[in-house]
């Protein structure tokens, strides 16, 4: 098979600085609650200077880790509050957030393929 000329690359050799910089920020914040850091504290322990970026990567973060904390290892909504010490009701507040915003992506791409809609 022919080596095409983007083989080998890295996968965000196209991806801009801001992209690099949120994905890298989303990890240090989930490593950082990984080793038993506060959501709170793991967040304002990253440094970045545009404020509105900053919320995006932030609300961006707690959906990652509630989505992998509640749906993936199947802990209760107590037990995420006490990892990422943080109120409960935040927790339910970012994973409604979580369901509309996917039921939004799930209308808008239902609309694309359906013709005249």
């Amino acid at each position: 098979m022919e080596e095409k000329w983007y083989d080998g690359l890295s996968d965000d050799t196209f991806s801009t600085e801001e992209d690099k910089k949120y994905k890298e920020t989303v990890e240090k914040i989930r490593d950082a609650v990984k080793s038993g850091m506060g959501f709170d504290d793991a967040c304002a322990s990253v440094n970045i200077d545009d404020a509105g970026l900053k919320k995006i990567i932030i609300d961006d973060a707690l959906k990652v880790l509630i989505a992998d904390m509640y749906f993936m290892q199947k802990m209760s909504t107590d037990k995420i509050a006490g990892i990422l010490k943080i109120p409960i009701e935040r927790i339910t507040s970012a994973r409604e957030r979580m369901f509309e915003e996917i039921k939004e992506t799930a209308v808008k791409t239902f609309r694309r393929g359906v013709p005249n809609s």
